[in-house]
């Protein structure tokens, strides 16, 4: 994704003395002549008036349809993402990369994926590919002004050597997997497994669905961070709705007036997403981050068509460069640092 725009913070006395209006800015300053390394939505949309940088929960939904969210289609239950999306800014002109690498990629950078030679697709299992370490990541940064930062989930930028992992790369912690398209239960692809907690191969409880592995992570890093005198960012790139299309029945319950069982399946995919994504929201609330939080969702790419999800009206889907494959449903949402809350932003 490629929003070009940081976190601006501004006192009251900035607000009125020409001089001080040298912005604080929580991320760090980036050279203007490169894509901008971000995580919110345009300055101006930002409260000039916090004391301090506020909480970063970064959720990347993957390969998410800009039809398969309730906000763009009022048939799909996600009403933990809609009230969010409601209450905070839609970002409606929200741009990402066609497949997950590449994305994710700037994610991490803020470089378009042909500066770092990752633009020619996903790294596979059995691909020694890797996103370069000359390259300084968006957690690396923060580490420098003095955040804590977490990732729980898909990395999918290299893993052939140590350093190209997460814990080498910026993140405090890393709880997930270094590839793609695995099993939700098993972790396991192409007969290997994938699971990892930092360096080791980590086994959570057997059985338990992926959505709620993350989450499960999410809120006990939660209990590890004092709210008030630390700054946390917090890194979740859910594995899902990517394939394969796996879910608990209670979820693909929910849409049994849909006859395509794909179609069907990967609904309740994204209602398992939201619930997920509720249980951390809540757990947010409830140890005090919310007062100084800032929550940006989005996917990593369009819905894949051919595996259940709907990029409708867009044209095409995931590998394409049109619309379906490139303009992604995504939002950013705070109780109190937007300055202007409850529209879309078409920008």
């Amino acid at each position: 994704m490629v929003w070009s725009v940081s976190i601006l913070k501004r006192t009251k006395k900035n607000q009125n003395n020409s001089n001080d209006r040298k912005m604080e800015m929580p991320f760090v300053d980036m050279e203007m002549s490169r894509p901008l390394l971000v995580i919110a939505v345009l300055a101006h949309l930002v409260v000039m008036g916090a004391a301090k940088p506020p909480h970063i929960i970064f959720i990347v939904a993957d390969d998410l349809g800009w039809n398969d969210v309730g906000w763009n289609n009022n048939q799909m239950f996600t009403p933990n993402l809609d009230k969010m999306a409601s209450e905070g800014v839609i970002l409606n002109s929200s741009y990402i990369q066609p497949v997950c690498t590449p994305s994710r990629n700037c994610f991490m950078t803020g470089y378009y994926p042909f500066h770092t030679g990752l633009q020619h697709g996903t790294i596979h299992p059995n691909h020694p590919g890797f996103m370069p370490s000359n390259f300084t990541t968006l957690p690396q940064k923060l580490k420098e002004i003095g955040y804590t930062t977490h990732m729980v989930g898909k990395w999918h930028l290299g893993f052939c050597n140590w350093k190209y992992t997460p814990t080498f790369r910026g993140f405090d912690s890393f709880m997930g997997f270094f590839s793609g398209a695995e099993d939700y239960n098993t972790h396991i692809r192409d007969n290997g497994y994938d699971f990892w907690f930092n360096q080791s191969v980590h086994h959570p409880p057997e059985g338990e669905y992926s959505a709620n592995v993350i989450s499960a992570r999410a809120i006990e890093i939660l209990d590890t961070v004092d709210p008030v005198n630390e700054q946390l960012y917090l890194y979740l790139p859910f594995q899902s709705v990517h394939a394969p299309l796996e879910v608990p029945e209670r979820y693909e319950s929910i849409y049994a007036n849909i006859s395509t069982k794909s179609r069907r399946t990967y609904c309740g995919m994204v209602s398992a997403l939201d619930e997920a994504v509720g249980n951390i929201t809540d757990a947010l609330r409830d140890r005090g981050f919310m007062d100084n939080a800032l929550i940006v969702f989005t996917t990593d790419n369009g819905g894949a068509t051919w595996a259940g999800a709907n990029n409708l009206p867009l044209r095409g889907g995931k590998t394409t460069l049109w619309e379906g494959g490139t303009r992604g449903a995504a939002f950013v949402y705070s109780d109190y640092l937007l300055q202007k809350t409850g529209y879309t932003n078409n920008e």
